[in-house]
């Protein structure tokens, strides 16, 4: 049973261009991950207010649902591959900004709201690529499992690890690796994802 699931995966997986954007998903999920947990241990040990923490990893969540309602759109009216690669851009910039020594709160918190906010045509344009990169229900039903698979898994293992991870490279280094997640998400799609 398990090598026949495998093997149903692997059809996937055979298409360089979904090897790509799955990798690129996947680095960025877990990058994402790591930096929720940092986020919430640095405004914990600069407030000690669980509500101030609660509040914080919240913006890690909402803004990507208005960011749905008022953005998404974008991933029909410009290149998909563009969109994707803008939007990680930013997004890497926008973690890198996080991890200013010292940034006030609310700077903090808008940094982490438009971020989140960028996700949405981020995954818009993604969504979109996915079936015109693979061609045919079984390919399409393979990608699409693996994508959900992979993506649990690396936020299972980016939260579990994270405490640890922190402790070891601090908050501020947290947020810089996940600032390099969308770099390296960048160099994937823009290489081996043809434009459309």
């Amino acid at each position: 049973m398990a090598e026949a699931t495998a093997v149903k995966l692997a059809v996937a997986l055979r298409v360089g261009e979904f090897r790509a954007l799955w990798a690129a998903e996947t680095i960025s999920v877990a990058g994402d991950q790591l930096a929720r947990v940092a986020l919430a241990l640095l405004v914990y040990d600069r407030t000690s207010s669980a509500l101030l923490t609660g509040l914080t990893y919240a913006l890690t969540f909402l803004p990507a649902f208005l960011g749905g309602l008022f953005l998404a759109g974008l991933a029909d009216r410009f290149p998909r591959r563009t969109i994707i690669v803008t939007t990680d851009i930013l997004r890497a910039c926008l973690a890198a900004a996080m991890a200013i020594p010292g940034l006030p709160l609310g700077v903090l918190w808008v940094l982490v709201a438009v971020l989140t906010f960028a996700f949405a045509p981020y995954k818009a344009a993604q969504q979109a690529l996915i079936p015109q990169i693979l061609v045919g229900k079984d390919q399409y039903v393979a990608g699409t499992s693996l994508r959900q698979i992979s993506n649990q898994v690396a936020q299972f293992v980016a939260f579990a690890a994270g405490g640890v991870l922190v402790t070891v490279i601090t908050a501020q280094g947290a947020l810089l690796l996940d600032a390099a997640t969308f770099v390296i998400s960048v160099v994937l799609v823009s290489r081996w994802v043809r434009p459309r």
